[in-house]
């Protein structure tokens, strides 16, 4: 059918995506920029093209479609990301929070394996772990989540005062063992909802716990070899350190909250990196995380 007369184009044509490729490779600041610009409007449209490019004999030409295809990949992973049903309630199903953490460690590094592929490894932990609680008391719960993860897993604290990217993102963490407070605490809820049980993240001051619910509910250092500690020891040390009224750092945080304290830390640990554009994708997830 022909288009009507007067109507909007559907799209460039491979003719017109092959001719702004080839401008990638001009001396020309200018039309070099222009050209990416019009291959970043066309986005998911000039990616297999891009792909292409990004094996052409010319460096110039490969080096920066290259870095078009992280871009728009990168956007994509915003947009994904700024789609997410996160709970409000702290106590919601666990894929909508691990899809969150695994987009915005995409944000920041390529060939992060996909959120299924990391769901299956921690649904593998939770539902031997299902099968170790049935019946038992919530403390007992509490120790066999951190037997599983600490002792068979392996995961475990990096130093005190070290920020090292890759102790902060979920993939890396997984494979390292090693890990900051918050995705510790990330990992504990996940493997702990999908094995049944209610959890939600405790954000205390420069530190994260894991709450259990029931009707003495158990609070969980994942950090820390996921011994359980008191609500009166963590009250002493938040009055101590001059944090009053502790109720406000001893909450259940929503899943919505648990993201936020996962992008400052990311955020604080990819402050080095010599991308600008990674910083500002970023500061884009934190304000749809803030205003959602």
């Amino acid at each position: 059918m022909n288009e009507p007369s007067g109507s909007a184009p559907l799209g460039p044509t491979p003719a017109q995506i092959a001719a702004t490729i080839d401008l990638l490779g001009d001396d020309h600041a200018p039309i070099v920029t222009a050209a990416r610009e019009r291959l970043l409007r066309w986005g998911g449209l000039a990616a297999a093209p891009l792909r292409e490019g990004a094996e052409a004999e010319s460096l110039r030409v490969r080096s920066r479609c290259r870095a078009l295809l992280r871009t728009i990949e990168v956007r994509g992973c915003l947009r994904q990301f700024g789609s997410l049903r996160l709970g409000r309630t702290g106590r919601s199903a666990a894929p909508p929070l691990l899809e969150g953490a695994v987009l915005l460690s995409q944000m920041v590094r390529t060939f992060v394996p996909a959120a299924a592929e990391l769901t299956a490894m921690l649904r593998r932990e939770a539902a031997e772990l299902r099968s170790a609680c049935g019946g038992r008391s919530l403390p007992t719960c509490a120790r066999l989540l951190a037997e599983r993860l600490h002792d068979r897993l392996g995961l475990r604290g990096g130093e005190a005062n070290a920020l090292d990217l890759d102790h902060v993102l979920i993939d890396r963490v997984l494979t390292q063992r090693i890990g900051v407070p918050v995705t510790l605490s990330l990992i504990y809820l996940l493997v702990a909802r999908w094995a049944g049980l209610s959890v939600a993240g405790v954000a205390m001051p420069d530190h994260f716990l894991v709450r259990l619910h029931g009707v003495r509910p158990v609070l969980v250092d994942p950090y820390h070899a996921g011994r359980t500690i008191t609500k009166t020891d963590c009250a002493r040390h938040l009055r101590a350190h001059g944090y009053d009224p502790v109720r406000d750092h001893l909450r259940d945080l929503t899943d919505r909250e648990v993201l936020i304290h996962y992008l400052r830390c990311l955020r604080r640990a990819a402050s080095h990196r010599p991308v600008a554009e990674t910083q500002a994708t970023l500061g884009q997830a934190m304000a749809l995380l803030e205003i959602g």
